[in-house]
């Protein structure tokens, strides 16, 4: 019989000795280690035609060996035998652990001839359908303390495999056992993880961390990543090593992906920062309506004075029109910060949304980016511009982040029988299936944490619904991505539309309380409302407005929401107290208290709500509709 070059691996240093005398006096070449640990090391300058191996073994057990060597392309041949008491303890089926022989531990004579058995069967090995021989086992008896351990150790491994933190057994400063989760998150085969140095398994900062990690004070427990989380496969985790109770070679690695928790407290914070930015707008668009309203108000007063004057109409024609602007940039902050008051679709130009968005973007957009606009005269539907535009907002931003290294970004827009049709193009890097699929679902996001939001799309598609519109993409990982947008047009809104200059409607002498803490409105309004066949009455908080309701029992009351003291929403509490009647419009540039506001219009104790500025035709309309209604 040919020599062998054998590799003997157990932790019962008595079956090293007599193994290592019987082999040795065959004449094969014999090397032995005390357990898979140190077998790995052998092996690493040591290529044996045969192992024998105990199954259950310190550090690296032998099942576990078994997948390393077979993973070895040197060892590909190598023929592989267990030796162990566990034969006849363990119920599950030795066929499948990828060993060519198993030897059942027993007396030494039996085992000499089983050992010598295996060398025999060893010259022609069984292919890998054929059941492979067990032998020895009519010398071992199943002990039921045994069959109990391996029983726990089952248990204590399967809880360890179903844990959602990855585990590293490390020993001696390396690793012997990984779980499921520790390869998944690591990225690397077992086979390459046992016997390494953890921190052989990272590059640049990761590994210097690591390595920090380690050198610890030894027996306490150190963690790294939980201010500043460790970047590892695209994924942020947290690192933790803990000392193993009266063995001090061994530690435990703990590795804790923490990526969906930093999303959801990204989330939160964004939430929290919305609402804060939404608090804010809400007071600064109050505010600054309110110095639009003094503007327009002043404006059109002119304008209605001084209709002789060409020139003067044309400034104050400028005017309005940037007033208008003005209150679409409040509109779309209020959008932004989910502050937006309730208002009624009007008529919209989506041309001139599309070419007004298409100058902030074409200032605001890097260079590298190609912009180009294909419009039709005219596109009108019922919309809210502020809304739209925010819309046309977060695609084009998208489009931006989908070409870092430039592109163009093509914006068209067509009618298509009773729809308005508008594409957005980009020629970035396109999406896949599973991306289309959910780019749409709030918080979802393509990008890093902290780089996006996850909520442009899904705030976009809650606006394009609102609006009875649709939105479809067309996209394909490389070559781009196009969303089409749908709209219905209507035929009453464009007409509407044609002409910005409504017709004013006089009123027949009502007396009118406006109620606002702004001097310079209530002076402005005067003039507005006496030239519309109004009489104004003023009071610049709640207490006045009241005495001056009970006195003179105006016919309308422009009230504001916000005012110092007694608000908007309590004063015409305590005027329907003493007039069930009145007939209270909110006039306000602020959004009143959800809890009050919807439930008074609901049940028609207030006849609507103005936003200011308000144009002086669209509040004289407003005024004869309030007062033809409650005739």
């Amino acid at each position: 019989m040919k020599k062998k070059k054998i590799l003997v691996v157990d932790d019962d240093r008595v079956i090293l000795t007599f193994a290592s005398k019987l082999l040795l006096r065959e004449g094969h070449e014999v090397i032995t280690a005390g357990d898979g640990f140190e077998a790995l090391n052998v092996l690493s300058g040591f290529t044996p035609d045969i192992m024998f191996f105990d199954l259950i073994m310190p550090k690296i057990d032998g099942d576990k060996l078994i997948q390393i060597v077979r993973s070895m392309p040197p060892l590909k041949n190598c023929f592989l035998v267990i030796v162990s008491a566990a034969v006849a303890e363990i119920d599950f089926n030795f066929q499948d652990t990828g060993a060519d022989y198993y030897v059942a531990k027993g007396p030494f004579s039996a085992m000499a001839e089983n050992f010598l058995s295996a060398i025999r069967a060893s010259e022609n090995p069984p292919t890998a359908e054929a059941p492979k021989p067990v032998v020895g086992l009519e010398h071992v008896y199943a002990r039921q303390l045994t069959r109990e351990l391996l029983s726990r150790n089952r248990h204590l491994e399967t809880i360890l495999e179903s844990m959602a933190e990855g585990i590293l057994e490390v020993y001696a400063g390396r690793i012997v056992y990984a779980n499921s989760a520790a390869i998944a998150v690591l990225g690397i085969p077992q086979q390459k993880l046992l016997t390494a140095y953890p921190p052989d398994l990272f590059t640049g900062n990761v590994r210097d961390r690591i390595e920090s990690l380690f050198a610890a004070v030894p027996g306490l427990s150190a963690e790294t990543g939980v201010n500043q989380p460790l970047e590892l496969n695209g994924r942020q985790v947290v690192v933790k090593k803990l000392p193993v109770k009266g063995d001090e070679a061994t530690v435990i690695l703990m590795i804790t992906d923490i990526t969906e928790r930093k999303r959801l407290e990204m989330q939160l914070q964004h939430v929290q920062k919305m609402e804060a930015i939404g608090t804010i707008a809400a007071g600064v668009a109050h505010n600054f309506r309110n110095t639009l309203t003094e503007i327009l108000v002043n404006s059109q007063l002119i304008q209605l004075n001084h209709k002789d004057q060409p020139a003067l109409q044309e400034i104050t024609g400028r005017i309005n029109s940037s007033v208008k602007k003005g209150s679409r940039l409040v509109d779309g902050l209020l959008h932004f910060s989910r502050k937006q008051i309730n208002k009624e679709f009007k008529a919209v130009d989506l041309v001139t949304v599309i070419r007004e968005t298409s100058q902030i973007i074409g200032k605001s957009f890097e260079a590298q980016i190609e912009i180009q606009v294909d419009l039709p005269e005219r596109l009108t539907i019922l919309g809210d511009t502020a809304g739209l535009s925010q819309v046309l907002m977060n695609l084009c931003t998208n489009a931006r982040d989908a070409m870092p290294n430039g592109g163009a970004l093509r914006i068209e827009a067509r009618r298509e029988g009773p729809h308005a049709i508008i594409r957005v193009s980009d020629t970035g890097i396109g999406m896949d299936r599973e991306i289309v699929d959910k780019c749409f679902d709030p918080f979802f996001t393509t990008k890093p944490i902290g780089k996006g939001t996850g909520l442009g799309l899904s705030t976009a598609y809650g606006i394009i619904k609102s609006h009875d519109g649709s939105i479809n993409i067309q996209s394909r990982p490389g070559s781009g991505t196009t969303f089409v947008l749908r709209f219905p047009l209507t035929r009453a809104a464009e007409e509407a539309a044609g002409d910005d200059r409504q017709a004013l409607i006089h009123g027949k002498g009502e007396c009118v309380l406006l109620v606002d803490d702004e001097a310079e409105i209530l002076r402005a309004m005067q003039g507005l409302l006496k030239t519309l066949n109004y009489r104004p009455l003023f009071a610049e908080n709640g207490t006045q407005a009241i005495s001056l309701y009970a006195a003179w029992r105006p016919e309308v009351v422009l009230l504001d929401v916000n005012m110092p003291g007694m608000d908007g929403m309590e004063c015409a509490r305590r005027i329907l107290e003493i007039d069930p009647e009145a007939r209270i419009v909110m006039f306000s540039g602020y959004e009143p208290a959800q809890h009050k506001m919807p439930d008074l219009l609901e049940r028609k104790l207030l006849k609507g709500y103005l936003t200011k500025p308000t144009d002086i035709a669209e509040l004289s309309q407003f005024l004869a509709k309030v007062l033809q209604e409650t005739t």
